[in-house]
């Protein structure tokens, strides 16, 4: 494979296309400083998928369209096309001939194209994938990239490395997998937190979903019979309705009869009123049409009368103007045939000259000679001022001749021009007036866009600002959000908990399900105690079970309790009557001897708080707990009140009044009642707060989201304006550039009817001819020392090339043709310019003449004839119309007399129709009043069981209807005892139940998918480390051959810094040229440093060729010797790699097999100039 050719169009310097053909071998590209040669090299870049402007040499991408210079504007769009030869397939296509296009407009779109097909960026990436032309491989290489590699750290180096093994789609997937395995672990932390939280909510749902579950088995019974009473009823009601039904469908049918009848007249009385109307409209459109045929007439009348006279005048304009037409034309048409005569001798003379040019060049290097080179030089230097001399002598010539010939036509032609001056003149302000005003508009529009482009910047800066922003406050909201409903659902929990009373005894919690039932019960201690959240644990281990104790009024309501429970088999329970349960203290001396002891924190009754009725109970249960800071406290405050009374520290150890002494941790994290009542009282005081931050937080989410919309809408709409001014301000500055090339082809020809005036009116032409004369005797003077000088030039040449004169005397008889040919074809030129200034005014004369035709055929009057046949039209038209207006007049009598007759039936059938309605309407009221009870049962029917009536009669109950009331009774009364219930736990049990056994799933895999994703890791670490090696090592090898081939002796290796870690290694050139020690690379000159990183370079392209390579001056540091060694060094790629190289070093351009010249002979636009050495042939490049 290999590159054939680029072409270019509007990219940086490159304003006209341009295309440059690539042959194989090795092509050199040299030009000054700043003609644009780097910019080929940037193109082949850039088409190939180039995305960043700054490598580019740019700051944004549009910056690579030609940007305009002093005499041209800048461009819209930069087109790059780079056509490959695919026919041995090197890329994986079926076509042997890819061409890769990318186009870019200044707009910001932009296209890629594969042989002519649009395609993606992805499609051609995909396409060069490891073939040696990607955006990163060594295809192009710049003398930046050759510095990188001396100046670069060993660690950034082994990114060279790198890319020749191919190790990046390596890279990519195992940064893929480590994303993948980042978002598998925090799935892995997310499914382990909610598998806990669901873990906490399993067990009271499985208590809430028993009782619902005894709950709708009651009421399934209940609805069953209920279903049966509503049956019943309505069977009644239906067979009811069945007889209202039949007499009302009579009532209808007889309503209907005469609705028909009603609706047969009202038709026909509508349709004859139609026709009144119609008939009026029509009688009023005859009457206007009859006045305006009457007017009609009398225009025609006075028509016939006109025209006659008309048509004698236009006749005599006619033939005049058509005799002078004839004229001008066979005037046109023999200038046209000079023009063209003189354009075909133009064509052969010029054909003839480019041929004797060609012949004289190639004779020029057909005698070329080194022993006499400079003689020859001498010779062409006094040649070209000889025929200088002669062209001067010749165009004197010309000027006195054309001064004698032209002083006559001049004369002629001075008057005419006289009168044209004025209208060049007119036409030339005109043309810089509208310029002007375009100018303005354009200098106007542009500014709007200016203005748009930095508002649409200045928006999308403030949309991003205010999209940050949305984000940032979003995910604030979603984890306050996340917080809450966490929150949220321990709060439901522990409240779906408390109202279950779970935590409590069986037989507690029967007691206290019953509080209503049975009465004296005050609660249990531990819904009764406050107790501040310090004291909590010390207070739950002091007292125990006894939180569970039940408090009630006296020992009656005790003992009917301990009735109910025996009774029910609901388990037992401890009561503490009011009456009969008394209060413990510890005496003050005691609390007086604790006061000085440390961690001593008072008593347990004084610490929490209780209802005022209970208080007796309070001191019961810890009116003798002693508390302290901790167990080194509780033991000393034991030891100091003798053992008498319990202490507890704030961690729940208990030191006993027999000193035994009870602590430690249990296993399970399960809270007490108590705990979980204090937890509730949090959690509903932080909803509150939480709920006020979720409402605040989402104002700013609503409020960031609202600016963001804001700024995407005046970002849409600036983008609409741009879109709208953009093309606006293209046709202007289109519009301006045509009217500045009109304002200036009207100054030219201003300007060149002035000189021609001037010319013509030149009393001073005899003074110019004499001085002519003088100058042309001057000349041959010097065109004669001349001609002996070349003589005795040209004899001295002969004495030492003898053997060449014969050539030399052809190339000077064409020489002399070539000068006379010259003299022919200027004096042609002027010849023709005359012929066409002539045609010009012919045909602007002409012109004229046909406009005048034109507007008298647009004036010309009726003939009299035609006249006379309108007024006869017009009668005619006038006779039908007051025929058509009577038969109308006669059609509306009838019809009207029909209307009346038809409006009498009408009001007969409208009475009998009145009296059939009314007894309609009674059977209806009788029927809806059935219908609406049917409907109201049957609803009842629907809303309470979701069933019709087809449906529940097939589950009815066959009960008698006394059983069935008294069974409904029961089973209500059975239903509120049950009281409210959780309905939802049935179906809430099983959906967490379901998600908790998923989410174990879903954490398995997650853990089967981490030790996956850490195993591809490795095996991808493994294929790099290969890969690595094994090119380190092919590179390593050719290095050091290649670089005594460079240098001419020497060594030189690859050292990695860390061989032991082959994925970060670093890696180390170290280098010793012919005499000098063996050293690090970067302690080598400047010189010797570029021409090593060279070697690596071609070391490289030894272990992966790549089909071409274009080189951008990355010889430039090295010496003339290193220069030609490098050179010559390329050769031995030629078979396997096509070498492009920028250069400005002539030992470079000496081995190449073809040089492109870049030259700027207009200012800040490149042109192309092609030699091709091995055929010795130069020719200028032009644009494709």
């Amino acid at each position: 494979m290999r590159l054939k050719t680029l072409e270019i169009s509007g990219f940086k310097s490159f304003a006209d296309k341009t295309r440059i053909d690539f042959l194989p071998g090795m092509t050199g590209i040299v030009g000054p400083n700043g003609s644009g040669k780097s910019n080929i090299a940037e193109a082949v870049r850039w088409v190939l998928g180039e995305q960043s402007a700054k490598s580019l040499r740019g700051s944004k991408m549009p910056d690579v369209i030609f940007g305009g210079s002093t005499d041209r504007h800048a461009l819209n769009r930069a087109a790059v096309a780079i056509t490959l030869d695919n026919s041995d397939h090197y890329l994986k296509s079926a076509y042997t001939e890819l061409t890769i296009s990318r186009v870019l407009y200044r707009s910001g779109e932009s296209e890629y194209l594969l042989n002519g097909q649009n395609c993606r960026l992805k499609d051609i990436t995909e396409l060069l994938m490891d073939s040696g032309m990607g955006q990163d491989s060594f295809s192009i290489i710049s003398q930046g990239r050759v510095e990188a590699i001396f100046n670069s750290k060993p660690e950034d180096r082994r990114t060279i490395i790198e890319e020749v093994a191919g190790v990046y789609k390596y890279r990519k997937h195992k940064e893929t997998a480590q994303h993948e395995l980042d978002g598998t672990m925090g799935d892995l932390h997310r499914v382990e937190d909610i598998i806990a939280e669901l873990e906490g909510r399993l067990e009271p749902l499985e208590r809430q979903r028993s009782l619902a579950q005894d709950y709708l088995d009651q009421q399934k019974k209940f609805a069953v019979l209920d279903r049966t009473q509503l049956v019943r009823q309505l069977h009644t009601e239906l067979k009811q309705k069945k007889t209202v039904d039949a007499q009302v469908v009579r009532k209808q049918a007889q309503v209907a009869n005469y609705q028909a009848a009603q609706k047969d007249q009202q038709r026909v009385v509508q349709q004859l009123s139609e026709q009144q109307t119609d008939l009026l409209a029509q009688k009023d459109t005859l009457q206007g049409q009859l006045v305006a045929a009457t007017q009609r007439v009398e225009q025609c009348q006075g028509q016939v009368n006109l025209s006659a006279e008309q048509r004698r005048h236009v006749e005599d304009q006619r033939q005049r103007l058509a005799t002078q037409l004839t004229a001008l034309q066979q005037r046109q048409q023999h200038l046209a045939d000079q023009l063209a005569a003189g354009e075909q001798s133009l064509k052969e003379l010029r054909q003839q000259i480019a041929t004797c040019r060609r012949e004289i060049k190639e004779l020029r290097q057909e005698t070329a000679d080194k022993r006499v080179a400079e003689l020859r030089d001498q010779l062409e230097t006094l040649r070209a001022d000889y025929f200088d001399q002669k062209q001067q002598v010749a165009n004197w010539r010309n000027q006195r001749q054309y001064l004698q010939q032209d002083q006559d036509r001049q004369q002629k032609r001075s008057q005419r021009l006289t009168g044209q001056l004025q209208e060049l003149r007119t036409a030339a302000a005109t043309a810089k007036a509208k310029a002007t005003d375009l100018a303005q508009q354009a200098t106007a529009v542009q500014e709007q866009l200016s203005q748009a482009e930095q508002a649409y910047d200045a928006a999308a800066g403030e949309f991003q600002q205010h999209q940050t922003t949305y984000r940032q406050y979003q995910r604030q909201w979603q984890s306050a959000l996340g917080v809450y409903q966490q929150a949220k659902t321990r709060a439901a929990n522990l409240q779906a908990s408390a109202a279950e009373y779970g935590g409590f005894y069986q037989g507690v919690r029967a007691i206290l399900r019953q509080r209503d039932r049975l009465t004296g019960l005050i609660g249990a201690v531990s819904e009764l105690l406050k107790v501040p959240t310090q004291f909590t644990t010390a207070i739950e281990y002091a007292l125990g079970g006894q939180l569970q104790h039940v408090i009630v009024t006296d020992e009656a309501a005790a003992k009917a309790a301990v009735a109910y429970l025996r009774e029910q088999r609901a388990g037992r329970a401890t009561f503490l009557p009011l009456t009969t349960v008394r209060g413990r203290q510890v005496d003050r001396t005691t609390l007086a001897q604790l006061a000085d002891v440390p961690g001593f924190l008072g008593v347990g009754s004084a610490v929490v708080t209780i209802d005022q009725r209970a208080q007796g109970i309070l001191t019961h249960l810890l009116g003798t707990t002693l508390l302290a800071q901790d167990l080194d406290a509780a033991v000393a405050i034991s030891q100091r009140v003798h053992h008498r009374y319990r202490v507890v520290s704030l961690a729940g150890d208990v030191v006993s009044a027999s000193g035994a002494i009870t602590g430690g941790q249990n296993r399970s994290n399960r809270t007490s009642v108590l705990h979980q009542r204090q937890e509730l009282q949090k959690l509903e005081a932080s909803l509150t707060t939480m709920q006020t931050q979720l409402r605040d937080q989402e104002q700013k989410v609503q409020a960031a989201q609202m600016a963001m919309q804001t700024s995407e809408a005046q970002q849409q709409d600036l983008q609409a304006t741009i879109n709208d001014v953009q093309p606006r301000c293209r046709q202007l500055n289109e519009a301006l550039a045509a009217a500045e090339t009109a304002a200036k082809q009207a100054d030219r020809q201003l300007q060149a009817a002035q000189v021609e005036i001037q010319q013509a009116t030149d009393a001073d032409q005899a003074t110019q001819a004499a001085t002519l004369e003088t100058q042309i005797k001057q000349g041959q003077a010097q065109i004669a020392e001349q001609e002996a000088q070349q003589q005795k030039l040209q004899a001295k040449i002969k004495m030492v090339t003898t053997q060449q004169s014969s050539q030399r005397e052809v190339l000077t008889s064409k020489q002399t043709w070539l000068a006379g040919a010259q003299e022919r074809l200027q004096q042609q030129e002027q010849n023709q310019k005359d012929r066409q200034a002539t045609q010009q005014a012919t045909q602007h004369d002409l012109a004229q003449v046909q406009a005048q035709q034109r507007d008298l055929v647009a004036a010309k009057s009726l003939t009299p004839e035609a006249a006379q046949q309108q007024l006869e039209q017009a009668q005619t038209q006038r006779k039908d119309v007051e025929q058509r207006l009577q038969t109308i007049s006669d059609q509306l009598t009838t019809v009207n007399d029909q209307a009346t007759q038809a409006a009498a039936d009408n009001d007969r059938t409208t009475g009998l129709l009145q009296v059939a309605n009314d007894d309609l309407q009674q059977a209806q009221v009788k029927q809806t009043q059935l219908s609406s009870l049917i409907d109201q049962q049957q609803n009842q029917l629907s809303e309470k069981y979701q069933m019709s009536l087809a449906a529940a009669e097939a589950d009815v109950s066959d009960l008698p209807a006394d059983e069935l009331a008294v069974q409904l009774k029961l089973l209500k009364r059975g239903l509120d005892e049950i009281g409210p219930v959780n309905l939802n736990a049935i179906e809430e049990y099983q959906t967490v139940h379901d998600r908790y056994t998923f989410l174990t799933q879903q954490r398995d895999d997650l853990l089967t998918a981490k030790e996956q994703l850490t195993t591809t890791m490795a095996e991808l670490d493994g294929q790099v480390k290969t890969r690595f090696q094994k090119t380190f090592t092919q590179i390593a090898t050719k290095f050091s051959e290649t670089f005594q081939q460079m240098f001419g002796g020497g060594k030189a290796q690859l050292v990695l810094t860390d061989p032991h870690d082959l994925l970060t290694t670093g890696i180390d050139i170290m280098a010793q040229p012919p005499g000098k020690k063996f050293q690090n690379m970067g302690l080598l000159s400047g010189g010797e440093r570029a021409l090593t990183a060279i070697t690596l370079l071609f070391a490289i392209l030894q272990v992966q060729p790549v089909p071409f390579c274009i080189l951008d001056e990355v010889e430039a540091a090295l010496d003339p010797a290193n220069v030609t060694r490098f050179a010559r060094y390329m050769h031995q790629f030629q078979d396997q790699t096509q070498f492009i190289v920028i250069t400005h070093r002539k030992e470079t351009m000496v081995q190449a097999n073809v040089l492109y010249g870049v030259t700027m002979q207009e200012s800040g636009v490149s042109k192309m100039v092609t030699v091709d050495l091995d055929q010795q042939t130069t020719s200028e490049g032009k644009p494709a």
